[in-house]
């Protein structure tokens, strides 16, 4: 159009302008050598030849036969006659179940200008040998007639440069076998070899090994989760060591993590495949049981039937993953295994669903996990099932539960599951053990004031009284004792001592020690008759024992050598050695209407007097042999140090309280 413009004639009106016209002469020769210029440019060539990829995948299809002769790695061989079978699918996919051994053969064509090469292999079911134009080049695991299977992948196998010449085929042969323990199903090249450049071919198991990480990279998270969670476990444990929940939970995490490690080590090192199997399922059975230990332990619930039952389980989880119960190659062996692990998982849930009963609130926050944990398992069962694994829903199913969380990193749902449950129990374990140190520090605190008061109302020395020597020892057996005694002076001379000892220890009992000292106190001013105080401190009892009791002796020593004394279930005093006869009635907060009874005593002379608490005589030794009432008698005219000591030596179970006295006068006369 442009040139069909600018030729057109003038009109007769306008004056004819040679330049325009030669300007137009000019565009219209460099357009035509533009033109002519387009054939002898030198465009840009991709020789696919030269530049490509030197390695391709031998997806083949291949030459198989069932069956072992060693003559079939000869690259000379006829195998024409031979099954075609594509790599990348099993042998029992194909049309050979249940079979154990059987050979490859593919013939490959090598440029005429090749370097060095190798052979990939990723994945192998399960032991095999490659052989390059009739020479091993490489195997993995041990083929009959001495099988032993290892799992492996990422293989390399260098080709030997004399085993071909560039130009010519190379004739591989791969030998295969697929141990029994794993079943009828599976075996073969389960994923296509690949040759080419060796370089290349190292580059490319490289870029494989990856592109594993990257999918374990979840198995890594939880790694380290949970080896995080065992060291809080067993770190609450060493700050608690009463609390074994505490021991069990990091146990199981530890042998989990044990566990993950293992399969980490088997994705990229050849492992004996008995030898990580029997390691796999012993490690999973251990840490599901000290797991459920650790339910057990923490929600106080009973070692019942269920405790029992998931024992004998997690036994039969063992014998079924070793394969013992495998029969023909079905899935059967597949689908009790999973039942089993249901089962378990459902103890797990009736265990909670107890502890929630009783308004754990932390048992509730554990259900939640374990009960989705009961339905993956439930699912995984149902799909496994003879009938239905083969359906096009239930692999669906399967992909979508072993792959719920592609991104950042690929993790099973059983594996999201694991993960709350495990930073729930850390949150439940860090919970419990804050609530458990503000109990301790308020019982510190609680108890420090009781150590105040019991130390106000218990004196350390003895007070002074004219014409006795008293001396007095007070060892409880923890930081509050449940002892207590008084040594009253009265003005008319001589002493009121009492004597008891309070059932129960702690805070309770030194509670209870200070209501009876501040009653004794109290009663001291009205009166100094035995019967009547312990009558008095039996009716104060009374509302207050909360189902204990308190044991009791009181004496009143007058100026004129008069002793007398009446007990409430207290241990009997010894004069010189001698156990006295007195008359014993209930201990104090039993009954209302118990009766004390009087005995008088006057002693002169060197006699001594000793009253004691059933520290001394429960005092037992580390294979359990008591102190005893003989050893007390034989040692009962010491000073109240030396009896203590001795106590103490022996063995101290209880709080001992020792009090001595010795009057002027000395022999010592029944009333």
């Amino acid at each position: 159009l442009i040139l069909t413009a600018q030729t057109a004639p003038a009109p007769s009106d306008v004056v004819p302008r040679p330049r325009r016209k030669s300007m137009f002469r000019t565009f219209l020769a460099f357009s035509l050598l533009l033109l002519a210029a387009v054939p002898l440019a030198s465009p840009q060539i991709v020789d696919l030849n030269q530049n490509r990829v030197a390695m391709t995948d031998l997806d083949g299809p291949w030459r198989f036969h069932a069956g072992d002769d060693r003559a079939w790695a000869d690259p000379d061989f006829d195998d024409s006659g031979w099954s075609l079978l594509m790599a990348g699918k099993t042998w029992s996919e194909q049309g050979y179940p249940g079979q154990n051994i059987g050979w490859y053969r593919l013939r490959v064509v090598i440029p005429a200008q090749s370097g060095p090469l190798a052979i990939y292999f990723p994945e192998v079911e399960d032991s095999f040998q490659v052989f390059a134009n009739g020479g091993l080049i490489g195997q993995v695991g041990d083929l009959p007639p001495h099988p032993r299977f290892f799992l492996s992948s990422y293989n390399v196998f260098r080709v030997p440069s004399d085993a071909f010449s560039p130009g010519q085929s190379l004739v591989l042969a791969v030998r295969v076998w697929r141990t029994p323990l794993r079943g009828a199903t599976g075996g073969g090249l389960d994923e296509p070899p690949r040759i080419g450049a060796a370089h290349q071919i190292t580059n490319w198991r490289r870029l494989q090994k990856h592109y594993v990480i990257s999918i374990v990279t979840g198995e890594v998270a939880e790694f380290f989760c949970d080896v995080l969670t065992a060291l809080a476990g067993i770190g609450l444990f060493l700050l608690r060591p009463k609390e074994r929940g505490y021991l069990w939970w990091g146990v199981s995490q530890l042998l989990w993590t044990v566990f993950i490690g293992a399969e980490l080590r088997a994705e990229f090192r050849d492992t004996p495949y008995i030898a990580i199997e029997l390691l796999r399922i012993t490690l999973m059975a251990l840490a599901t049981y000290f797991q459920f230990e650790f339910y057990i332990t923490f929600l106080r619930q009973p070692r019942n039937w269920l405790y029992w039952a998931c024992i004998c389980l997690l036994a039969s989880g063992i014998v079924i993953g070793l394969g013992i119960a495998v029969a023909n190659g079905n899935s059967t062996p597949v689908l009790l295994s999973d039942v089993a692990t249901a089962l378990v998982q459902a103890l797990f849930v009736a265990v909670l669903w107890r502890g929630t009963r009783k308004n754990r609130i932390d048992a509730a926050l554990l259900l939640i996990p374990n009960c989705v944990m009961f339905s993956l398992n439930v699912v995984e069962v149902v799909c496994h099932l003879p009938f239905l694994n083969q359906t096009h829903w239930a692999q669906w199913t399967i992909d979508f539960v072993s792959r719920a969380l592609a991104w950042p990193f690929r993790m099973s749902a059983f594996d999201l599951t694991g993960l709350f449950e495990m930073f729930a129990v850390l949150v439940i374990l860090l919970r419990s053990y804050v609530h458990t140190r503000e109990d301790e520090e308020r019982l510190e605190s609680e108890l420090e004031a009781a150590r105040a008061v019991q130390k106000v109302l218990i004196p350390d020395e003895a007070p002074s009284i004219p014409g006795f020597a008293v001396e007095t020892v007070y060892r409880p057996a923890s930081q509050v004792g449940g002892d207590f005694f008084q040594i009253t002076p009265l003005k008319a001379g001589g002493a009121l001592i009492v004597i008891g000892d309070v059932s129960g220890k702690g805070m309770p009992a030194a509670m209870t020690v200070s209501l009876l000292v501040g009653t004794v106190r109290t009663l001291a001013h009205y009166t100094q008759s035995p019967s009547e105080i312990l009558a008095a401190m039996n009716h104060r009892m009374l509302t207050r024992s909360s189902g204990g009791f308190t044991t009791c002796l009181v004496m009143r020593a007058d100026p004129d050598s008069t002793l007398t004394a009446a007990n409430a279930g207290h241990l009997a005093p010894y004069l010189n050695g001698s156990e006295l006869k007195l008359e014993n009635g209930l201990p104090l907060g039993l009954a209302a209407d118990t009766q004390y009874v009087e005995s008088t005593f006057r002693f002169a002379g060197s006699a001594k007097l000793t009253l004691l608490t059933d520290g001394v005589v429960e005092a037992r030794t580390a294979t359990g042999e008591l102190f005893g009432f003989e050893r007390t008698r034989a040692i009962s005219t010491a000073s109240a140090n030396q009896i203590a000591h001795a106590a103490e030596q022996f063995g101290q179970e209880d709080d001992i309280t020792v009090l001595t006295l010795t009057h002027a006068t000395m022999e010592a006369l029944h009333a």
